[in-house]
Order: structure tokens, then C-alpha cells, then sequence
């Protein structure tokens, strides 16, 4: 099998798993979006989700999503039985994230190779090349009580209490930083905060440039305040609620922007834009 016909084959089967992806949430969308007005509890917005579920088109549309995943299955099981005389899943993992990079998922990589998820995301690619993590003893029980006890029991970026992760501010994989595990170089942060330092994605990018602009970002919590509130609401993630806070860079701002002016900002419609300023009201009269 040739590279440019992997090249291709695998482009059209990527296209088309993102299409059938995009088309299953504009079809959630569109089903809440006929049913919105008579929405008054977040349970009846859920026995809709359920609804439309259980129509033929969403459930053909997941058959086209599992036919697709499996035909990208069988392309990289094809690429490593070509390529490949050993078992070593190491060498296999390496030559598909050298091949395809960012394109190919965690979860892509475990089903051609057979490996654990956790094994799989040892692997990332820096400058280009592939680097396996290397091993580390990890956060000691002493330290981890200092952070706890530094950080107040509580995350710094928004106060939560609840759902508490220690986060390595220069992070472990692609790092030079000396004792990547010791008290300077960890916080204390919320799950979805968490979240929210690394944009979004574990293994990619950072929402901050270094240790000091980690601390900065901390204070910097309008977005992460905008994401709080605005999290729950099904069809809303971080893309969205970057594309809103570039539009509305303040609660404040959010709070007085009518539902005209929410369906300007990208990927925001009618029904989403009449679903957040309905969650903007019930927060600032509760």
C-alpha cells in the first residue's frame, strides 16, 4: 500500500467521520431547537436529547460513524501489517504518530496497536519527533499534603472546592523543568479548570506561557467564570465559549448581550443563543 494512497484514503475517511460528526450535532440542535419554547427544567431537555436519539436519522448516522471508524481501523491495522515484522506495540505506536501525527486519536491509536489508553499517551510528538515519556516516581504524599495545604484546599483559579486535581504547571511530557514534581511547579485546580489550563486538550497546548503566566492566568478568571456558568449547557464547549468571550469579555457584558446580538458569535444559533440567556438569568436571580 503506497503512501499516497494512505494519504488519501485516510483524508476521505477522516473528512467524512468529522462530516457525519458535525451533521449528528446540528441534528441534536435542531430537534432542541424545535422544542426549545416549551422548555422550563433541564430534565425536559434531556428526554428530548433522549428523543432524538431514537430517530432512524441519528441512528443511521452512528452506523456511518462506526463503519467509518472501522475502516480507519482497518487503514492502520493495513499501514502496520506493511511496515511491521514485529509485535513490539512501542515501534507501532511510533510509526502511526510519525505518520499521522495529531490526526490520529488516542483512541484510534489503542484499537489498531491493542494497548491501553494510558500507555498510548506516553507517546507525543515534540518538534516533530516522537518522544516517549519518561518514567518518574510521581507527586509524594508529603508533597501533595503541602499543595493541599498551600492552595487552601481549593482551586486557584475559581475557589471550587470540589473535583480538586494537582496540576504540573510546566507539564511532565516535552519538559526540561527540573523536579517536574515538586511543590513549586504544581497547583491546585477544579477539574474544568484544569481543563481550562490546558486548553482544552492534555496533551496539546497550554491557555499560558510559563510559570508566571500560569499565576497571571489565575487571575484572569472572566473566562473561567464564563465557562462555569456556561458548561452545562448541552451544544456549548470551549471553542464556543472562546468564540463568546471574544465577543463578550466580561459577565457583565454577557449578561446585558440580547439573543440578536449571541447568535453573531460563530457556531452560536437561535435556539443555543435563547439557551444561554436563559442560564444568564437564572444565575443572576438565583
Amino acid at each position: 500500500m503506497d503512501t499516497c494512497y494512505l494519504e488519501d484514503r485516510h483524508f476521505e475517511l477522516k473528512t467524512r467521520k468529522h462530516k457525519i460528526l458535525d451533521e449528528l450535532w446540528e441534528l441534536t440542535q435542531n430537534h432542541l431547537d424545535e422544542h426549545m419554547s416549551r422548555i422550563t427544567k433541564s430534565r425536559e431537555e434531556l428526554d428530548i436529547l433522549m428523543a432524538v436519539e431514537n430517530t432512524d436519522e441519528f441512528k443511521s448516522l452512528l452506523k456511518d460513524l462506526s463503519c467509518v471508524k472501522n475502516s480507519l481501523n482497518e487503514l492502520y491495522i493495513q499501514f502496520l501489517d506493511d511496515n511491521f515484522d514485529t509485535d513490539l506495540k512501542k515501534d507501532k505506536i511510533i510509526a502511526l504518530k510519525e505518520m499521522w501525527g495529531e490526526e490520529i486519536t488516542t483512541e484510534e491509536i489503542t484499537r489498531a496497536v491493542n494497548c491501553s489508553k494510558g500507555y498510548a499517551r506516553q507517546f507525543y510528538l515534540l518538534d516533530g519527533k516522537v518522544i516517549q515519556k519518561d518514567s518518574r516516581n510521581g507527586i509524594s504524599a508529603k508533597t501533595k499534603r503541602y499543595v493541599l495545604k498551600r492552595d487552601q484546599n481549593s482551586c486557584v483559579a475559581c475557589g471550587s472546592i470540589e473535583n480538586l486535581e494537582i496540576h504540573h504547571i510546566i507539564p511532565v511530557m516535552g519538559s526540561t523543568i527540573k523536579d517536574q514534581d515538586e511543590s513549586p511547579n504544581l497547583a491546585l485546580l477544579c477539574k474544568e479548570c484544569h481543563y481550562l489550563a490546558h486548553s482544552g486538550n492534555y496533551y496539546r497546548g497550554l491557555a499560558y506561557e510559563d510559570l508566571e503566566d500560569f499565576w497571571e492566568w489565575t487571575q484572569n478568571t472572566e473566562k473561567t467564570k464564563i465557562w462555569l456558568i456556561l458548561k452545562d449547557i448541552h451544544g456549548v464547549g470551549l471553542k464556543i465559549t472562546e468564540n463568546i468571550y471574544k465577543y463578550f469579555p466580561s459577565i457583565e457584558e454577557l449578561e446585558k448581550a440580547s439573543i440578536k446580538n449571541l447568535t453573531r458569535v460563530p457556531l452560536v444559533n437561535k435556539g443555543l443563543a435563547e439557551r444561554i440567556k436563559l442560564k444568564m438569568n437564572n444565575k443572576f436571580t438565583s
